[in-house]
């Protein structure tokens, strides 16, 4: 509550205990008497003397009438508390910048009483409540330097404690907010007394949209103090929850067991590696996303925990999350070496992946006498596995498809030692690393896709697959088991089936190009590759392996469980940005109440598509006349543009987040095959909806389409 004048009268009038006419800037009798007034300086109190009080002197705004509530204005702004209004002035004009309207009503006796605040003097405040630290206004530069002087007198656990404190409500539940409290030492808290008076009120009043590019003094303490909070408890909770509830089941895509989202955060308390991974993936993704969190399905008017909110919303996500992957780097650096050395910059620069299949062929594999038993070195692995697989996931996050190639590489060396050592020990991997083989395996294909070589992970090798979890017999053919020998679902064993399978596509593809170099460069195939074969043998092996594809897709199709099918479709689903009322989208809308298999169904319509488009010729099986290739050509169109409305129709219901990230190849190559305007379109809004609403990066796939429809 603003404070409130104790006296009106000119110092020299007060002096002389005389009636002073206050006019401004010097009071008449003072110039009747040929004396220089000193001025009206005047000592502010703060008082709490009900509600009418405060609606005479200042704005006070009450959303709701429980203390707690908070009013839902929107989703991805950031919010500010609605029942904790700042104490020594109105903030409207930052309200404003965040999505939060209040009343910006000012009394003329409060913007009087602000005249000439350079000269106010302090002594006499009184907090009544503790406002958010975000309503806190800037502290000077020259100010800098002490409260960074009395935060490094506070232990951190003293800021950590007050980091745990209930926090007041944000008005925007799905977002990031500041909390109501920050660990504040007597510095602190003078120096914040000080400064929330010394702000001209010009800049009080100034609209946001007319806020200078330029960092305010504001931010950058913000900034500072943020900074000051890496590695904290309290930022580490909110970045362990955050990738709990919204990162994690995107690792969790064939997983029912949940290890990422349940088990990963629980391991990474004793597991420093982990622990940085989680908040360099979770500091990442808030940046790309400027801070803004999605909603998880939690009330909307309810008070958020203190878990969910950070103090600033401003807060340099970029800057910490590189902070974090290093210090994930770093440890993984140290816990692989040879000896106690510490790890150097270069940590960063190797690969995660590669350095710990070093650490699993020594241990596993070179190491014979081992002090620790094989159960511990799994569980081990387990960790380390895990870390690498989030800190791939953050390279990922932004690159373009044509880098993910370069980003998985080390990945089959470390299996292949997994693979090797659960010969001796298990049959099977663990949960943790199952759930690690799956997502790299996943990325791998539709990394290969994008360059059209080759995978890392060899669908050949049926031995590491059959590690993986899945049931593929003595005649290389997927199956499902109704009982399986590990605790893996039906649709985990058929999500997980069909990434085998479009493996094998993509590999098929590689194979392909590599025949129409050789062609085009004029050496052929089996010169290169030193077989015996005739041309005519490569091409019946090709028309084989294609129709063997083929007939696995169709058998896969025919054995998934009843979930794999839409719990909601709409045929012609209306435009609703459209005002005609005959306007319907091109695509069907298709909600699967799966999320494993919502994604599933969209790669199994994608390995169709690939395999259509690229069916080898055959002389002996080939049409024989002009009408039957043009015949066969309309059928394959026909095909072609019903996967293409079917993998559409799936990425139109908004999925969840681990379906969308992964359809942004698919759009890509669905893109290439449609033709009309309003088809490209729809295209395109679904891949920026996936960065703007994620953050996982797709512009690099709108401008390919672009490029190739422009041709």
């Amino acid at each position: 509550m603003p404070g409130v004048p104790s006296n009106k009268a000119c110092e020299r009038c007060k002096k002389r205990h005389l009636k002073c006419d206050e006019t401004r800037p010097h009071c008449e009798r003072c110039s009747a008497a040929g004396v220089e007034c000193p001025g009206y300086v005047q000592t502010r109190k703060f008082i709490d003397q009900g509600a009418s009080v405060r609606r005479r002197y200042a704005p006070y705004h009450e959303t709701h009438a429980k203390s707690g509530a908070a009013a839902h204005v929107g989703e991805g702004t950031t919010g500010l508390s609605s029942h904790a209004q700042p104490i020594i002035q109105s903030q409207q004009p930052r309200a404003e910048l965040f999505g939060v309207q209040s009343d910006n009503g000012t009394s003329d006796s409060t913007l009087n009483s602000r005249q000439d605040e350079s000269h106010i003097s302090v002594k006499n405040v009184q907090m009544v409540e503790a406002g958010p630290f975000d309503d806190i206004e800037p502290v000077s530069l020259q100010s800098q330097s002490s409260v960074l002087n009395g935060l490094a007198a506070h232990p951190a656990s003293d800021l950590n404690l007050a980091f745990g404190s209930r926090a007041p409500t944000s008005p925007i539940g799905n977002s990031i907010s500041p909390l109501a409290s920050i660990g504040r030492t007597p510095a602190l808290e003078n120096v914040l007394h000080k400064t929330s008076l010394d702000r001209p009120d010009t800049e009080k009043m100034k609209s946001s949209e007319d806020i200078s590019p330029q960092r305010s003094e504001r931010e950058e303490f913000q900034n500072i103090v943020s900074e000051l909070m890496t590695g904290t408890e309290h930022e580490i909770a909110f970045l362990t929850r955050h990738f709990a509830e919204i990162i994690g089941p995107w690792l969790d895509l064939s997983d029912s067991g949940k290890f990422f989202s349940v088990y990963v955060p629980i391991r990474a308390i004793n597991a420093p590696s982990l622990k940085y991974a989680i908040a360099a993936l979770a500091a990442k993704q808030l940046g790309r996303v400027k801070g803004a969190k999605l909603s998880t399905g939690e009330g909307m008017l309810t008070s958020p925990a203190t878990t969910e909110m950070y103090p600033n919303a401003q807060a340099d996500w970029f800057l910490k999350a590189a902070n974090y992957y290093y210090m994930a780097a770093s440890d993984i650096s140290n816990s692989t070496s040879y000896g106690y050395t510490t790890a150097s910059s270069s940590a960063v620069l190797e690969s995660p992946i590669e350095m710990i299949g070093r650490w699993l062929n020594r241990m596993l594999v070179q190491d014979k006498d081992q002090h620790v038993s094989n159960k511990d070195i799994f569980r081990k692995a387990e960790e380390m596995m895990a870390t690498a697989a989030l800190l791939t996931f953050y390279k990922l996050f932004d690159s373009d498809g044509d880098q993910w190639h370069t980003h998985l590489t080390g990945i089959r060396k470390a299996f292949d030692v997994l693979v090797e050592a659960d010969r001796v020990n298990l049959s099977f991997f663990s949960h943790g690393i199952r759930t690690c083989f799956w997502n790299f395996a996943r990325q791998d294909y539709l990394a290969s896709y994008f360059t059209r070589c080759p995978t890392h992970l060899d669908p050949e090798n049926l031995d590491l697959w059959r590690a993986a979890g899945i049931s593929i017999d003595n005649h290389a053919k997927f199956h499902i088991n109704q009982s399986g020998p590990i605790n893996m679902s039906q649709e985990d064993q058929a999500a997980n089936g069909i990434c085998w399978l479009v493996s094998k596509v993509v590999n098929f593809l590689a194979q392909s190009r590599q025949s129409q170099i050789a062609q085009w460069t004029g050496s052929s195939q089996s010169r290169s590759t030193g077989s015996k074969d005739s041309p005519g043998d490569a091409s019946q092996l090709s028309t084989n392996t294609w129709l063997d594809l083929c007939f696995g897709f169709q058998s896969w199709f025919e054995g998934v469980p009843e979930t794999f099918r839409p719990c909601v479709r709409i045929e012609q689903p209306k435009d609703l940005s459209k005002p005609s009322e005959n306007s319907k989208l091109p695509f069907p809308e298709v909600f699967y109440s799966f999320t494993t298999c919502a994604a599933t169904m969209q790669h199994y319509h994608f390995g169709r598509i690939a395999l259509l488009l690229n069916r080898p010729t055959d002389d002996v099986s080939a049409p024989s006349t002009a009408f039957d290739r043009l015949q066969g050509y309309r059928e394959v169109t026909k095909e072609v543009e019903y996967r293409s409305r079917e993998l559409c129709g799936i990425a139109l219901g908004r999925p969840q987040g681990g379906v969308r990230i992964y359809m942004i190849p698919l759009l890509f190559a669905v893109g290439q095959c449609l033709e009309s305007d309003d088809e490209h379109q729809i295209i395109v809004d679904l891949l920026r909806g996936v960065e703007a609403d994620l953050g996982w990066a797709a512009e690099y796939a709108v401008q390919k389409l672009y490029a190739s429809w422009n041709r």
